[in-house]
């Protein structure tokens, strides 16, 4: 039987020797395209040539892509381990033809590399092809359906027509489109999931697992100018995507994907990890998948620079992380945290085909590991929230919970919806479902700021026009001109209305790899176009900005684009600064600080890394040394062009998450710093001038950040802090070089107050409460209320627990007001907490003070801002008490 290891090489090499470029994967955080979260095909790297804004140099390529569908259209997070087939993470095998071979030869490709190469037994093979669509006037796919079985001897009963949903694709609403035709294999009656339902008939795309997709072949042959008015595009296309997964589940013979040798190392490591083991059925074999395919999903997005946080793809992350915590703690019984165990395993798997993964291993392992125990430390505070929303919810007379305030539990705490579903449903509660679908989206939208599907122009309106030829290089200026390549005379190819224009050669740095786009001119005799940004669609720089002088109608042939100088200079400045700041953190931290993200711009830098602790002022003041010293050599870059495998042979570093072509360009620094780089630097050190560290923090589990400045960026910097120093100095009447110890010194005697103010207040609360104190007996309860002259809530939180102490058993209000704020504690004895719920107490009280309250059972606070209802909310804690005595049990 072969192994995946196997099925996949053989892929491979059945394309190269058909002469097929083998490309490697992109990464699954999309580079340059907005509108995705993930990779979620194999054919977004190669978008651009679609919609005819790039290009390049082969005309037929395979690879196998990581692909990510966890969101947007593509979701199947909601079907992952309930069934046996549908993954978060997955591999797309692919070939593709940009203008060369069309149908005929990607049908026979396909046919024979299943059933010769992979030994599939051809009767058991079926095709479907689009079958037309009357009332949009599109015509049936009649050349697929007679290919099939001239191409490969399929009988023609076993080619099948379909409509749009199942064999037509579409890029959009409109832009390249096409026919699509899919191969489907028979696995047999025993593999049909439905066997028992009623009226069942097993057939292609009949809703059952009898029949599964195989292949995909998109025949891309058309334009669709909107409304589906087609056009035959001048160049014919062939993007086809096969599940590695599924294709390994057919060749070894196996029902599930689940059940080939991509899993069974895993499902190993999981069992060994939780005394659990596979195949036992129900929710046990749920949770391994849902865990297998997660952490597979982690690593590979991690590996490629995302990072779990609350934004849009972050949260999709931590979300899947979460999932598979909850999995591993609610079903499989493991409370200590091991996911990030795992990642080796997924790491072996992958070897040579994602190395990725395994060079990044320690910092995904460390990330995966914050992640899950922050998760531990979440669920206590959300599962106090959540007590406070359902006594809300009781109080309002309600079984519905607040929609928007249940969201908070998901994108807020991290509680999977599943988990907040099951909550409420132990509490005889629902969730709202239009107040969470509007606070989703609302969330998402927050997310995803932009223009057309988040490009600041439609990619369509330069749609056609030719690659535009950066200049901007000064290692690549053949006329002598000097450092900054600034000037350069140009055609207008399109002004696009909105304030934008594309060239067909620029100066202009187009934003990308962490470095902004440039700012300039664009002028004519009486024409003068302000650049305020440049970006690049596919192989075209886009420069935006605003007409000044001239009109759009009348524009000149002929232009004159010019950079700004100054600017261009100090973003080249600071971009140089970072690759010697890469190589001073490696120098002081060791060779894991990797580069994590970056940007780059003419006022600063700012530089991501891995690591795992903040740094001391000692090491940031080692790092500023080195920079500068090297600085100080002022030492000439070497730039060059080379292919990608000589250029990391020879020890240049590559980004992680960037997708790099065949030729790459390698930034040399003394020949102690080497990286890929497409961005502007300085001809030598020296001319970055002074570099100096702003500021370092944390912005994710492992991951540090640097701000710095260069040049006079960075002498401002300086004469700001001496500014500041001096300034304080005159305050404290005292030396500049005595402010520490002045400082210090003030800092103890506020320590010092402090704690006397605290005491005075605890002291006032208390002999304030006892003398103006309340104690009744209600239904058989001692309940105490007491107004106090202060609203510190520690002072409070301490009188109510003096008097619940004194009680022994009883309910405790205490409250008071300050400055337009109040504040109250309710306190409830240990036996009586399960009857009296603090919280809900608190919730009701608070309607008198114009404010909330929520807490634990046995201590809850409220805060307001209406003073004047205070006495009325102390004094209404005794009817309080009295309804909830005499109605059902609280808690």
């Amino acid at each position: 039987m072969k192994t995946s290891g196997e099925i996949r090489s053989e892929f491979l090499e059945f394309f190269r020797a058909r002469g097929h470029r083998i490309v490697k994967s992109a990464p699954v955080v999309p580079a340059g395209d907005p509108t995705l979260l993930f990779t979620n095909a194999g054919m977004n790297q190669f978008k651009d040539v679609f919609l005819g804004t790039g290009s390049r140099e082969y005309t037929r390529c395979a690879d196998t892509q990581k692909v990510i569908r966890a969101s947007g259209k593509h979701n199947d997070l909601e079907d992952v381990g309930l069934d046996t087939y549908h993954h978060t993470f997955f591999e797309m095998l692919g070939n593709w033809s940009f203008g060369d071979y069309f149908k005929a030869e990607a049908i026979r490709f396909a046919h024979e590399f299943l059933t010769k190469s992979m030994g599939l037994p051809a009767d058991r093979l079926w095709a479907t092809v689009f079958g037309g669509e009357p009332r949009l006037g599109l015509a049936a796919d009649t050349e697929a359906e007679r290919l099939w079985p001239a191409e490969t001897g399929i009988p023609a009963q076993r080619v099948l027509r379909f409509g749009m949903k199942d064999n037509f694709w579409e890029m959009g609403e409109a832009g390249p489109c096409g026919p699509c035709s899919e191969i489907h294999m028979d696995m047999g009656p025993s593999a049909c999931d439905r066997a028992a339902e009623k009226g069942h008939v097993c057939s292609v795309n009949g809703g059952c697992r009898r029949y599964i997709e195989i292949w995909n072949l998109v025949f891309i042959q058309f334009n669709n100018a909107g409304g589906y008015s087609l056009k035959q595009l001048p160049a014919k296309h062939v993007d086809t995507g096969m599940g590695f997964e599924r294709l390994v589940a057919a060749v070894q013979g196996k029902m599930s994907n689940y059940d080939t040798d991509v899993f069974s190392g895993l499902f190993g490591a999981i069992g060994a990890k939780t005394g659990a083991s596979y195949g036992s059925g129900g929710r046990t074999d749920v949770a391994f998948r849902v865990i297998a395919d997660h952490v597979r999903a982690l690593c590979v997005a991690i590996a490629d620079g995302a990072m779990p946080d609350r934004k849009m793809r972050g949260s999709i992350l931590r979300s899947l992380l979460r999932r598979a915590a909850r999995f591993a703690r609610q079903v499989l019984g493991t409370e200590e945290p091991f996911l990030n165990e795992l990642a080796p395993v997924v790491a072996e798997g992958f070897g040579n085909v994602f190395p990725e993964v395994g060079e990044r291993l320690d910092h995904i392992m460390h990330v995966m590991k914050e992640e899950e125990i922050s998760f531990s430390r979440t669920i206590s505070r959300g599962l106090s929230r959540f007590e406070s929303l359902a006594a809300a919810t009781r109080l309002a007379k309600s079984r519905v919970i607040d929609g928007t305030e249940a969201f908070r539990l998901y994108h807020q705490d991290g509680f999977p919806r599943d988990l907040i579903d099951q909550m409420a449903r132990e509490s005889g509660l629902l969730v709202d479902e239009t107040g969470w679908d509007k606070a989703r989206k609302e969330h998402e939208d927050v997310s995803r700021e932009g223009g057309v599907g988040g490009y600041r122009i439609d990619p369509a309106l330069v749609e056609g026009l030719d690659a535009t030829v950066f200049e901007g290089y000064w290692e690549e200026r053949k006329d002598g001109e000097g450092q900054a390549c600034t000037s350069r005379g140009a055609r207008v190819l399109a002004f696009i209305e909105g304030g934008a224009m594309v060239l067909d050669r620029t100066p202009f740095y187009a934003e990308s790899g962490g470095q902004g786009g440039d700012r300039g001119e664009i002028s004519a005799p009486g024409f003068l176009f302000r650049v305020e940004d440049t970006g690049k669609i596919g192989d075209i720089v886009v420069h935006y900005g605003r007409l000044e002088r001239g009109a759009a109608s009348a524009l000149p042939a002929e232009v004159t684009a010019s950079v700004s100088a100054e600017s261009r200079l100090s973003t080249a400045a600071n971009h140089t600064a970072t690759h010697l700041l890469h190589w001073a953190l490696k120098k002081v931290l060791g060779p894991g600080a990797n580069q994590q993200g970056s940007y780059v711009g003419p006022d600063r830098l700012r530089f991501d890394f891995n690591h795992q602790r903040a740094l001391t002022r000692g090491e940031i003041r080692e790092v500023e040394t080195l920079v500068n010293s090297r600085i100080l050599e002022s030492q000439a870059l070497s730039i060059s062009r080379k292919g990608y495998d000589e250029a990391k042979a020879g020890g240049a570093t590559a980004l992680f998450g960037e997708k790099y072509g065949d030729i790459v360009r390698v930034v040399e620094v003394g020949g102690y710093s080497r990286e890929l780089c497409g961005g502007t630097h300085v001809r030598s050190t020296g001319e970055i001038g002074l570099f100096k560290i702003i500021a370092e923090e944390g912005v994710a589990a492992g991951v540090r950040r640097i701000e710095a400045a260069t040049g006079l960026g960075a002498l401002d910097h300086v004469r700001k802090m001496e500014d500041m120093l001096r300034a304080s100095a005159e305050i404290l009447k005292s030396p500049v070089n005595s402010v520490p110890e002045r400082l210090e010194a003030l800092k103890k005697r506020e320590k010092e107050l402090s704690k006397e103010i605290e005491a005075l207040k605890s002291r006032l609360a208390g002999e304030s409460g006892s003398a103006s104190g309340e104690e009744r007996d209600v239904e058989g309860v001692r309940v105490y209320s007491a107004q106090a002259p202060v609203s510190d809530q520690k002072a409070l939180r301490e009188l109510a627990d003096r008097q619940r102490k004194r009680l022994k058993s009883g309910i405790v209000a205490v409250g008071g007001a300050e400055g337009g704020k109040v504040a109250m504690i309710i306190g409830v004895t240990a036996d009586l907490a399960r009857r009296f719920n603090a919280a809900e107490i608190a919730s009701k009280l608070a309607v008198h003070i114009g404010g909330k309250g929520g807490g634990k059972p046995d201590m809850a606070q409220a805060g307001g801002t209406n003073p004047s209802g205070l006495a009325a909310a102390l004094s209404g804690v005794f009817d309080v008490v009295a309804a909830m005595a005499k109605g059902p049990a609280a808690g």
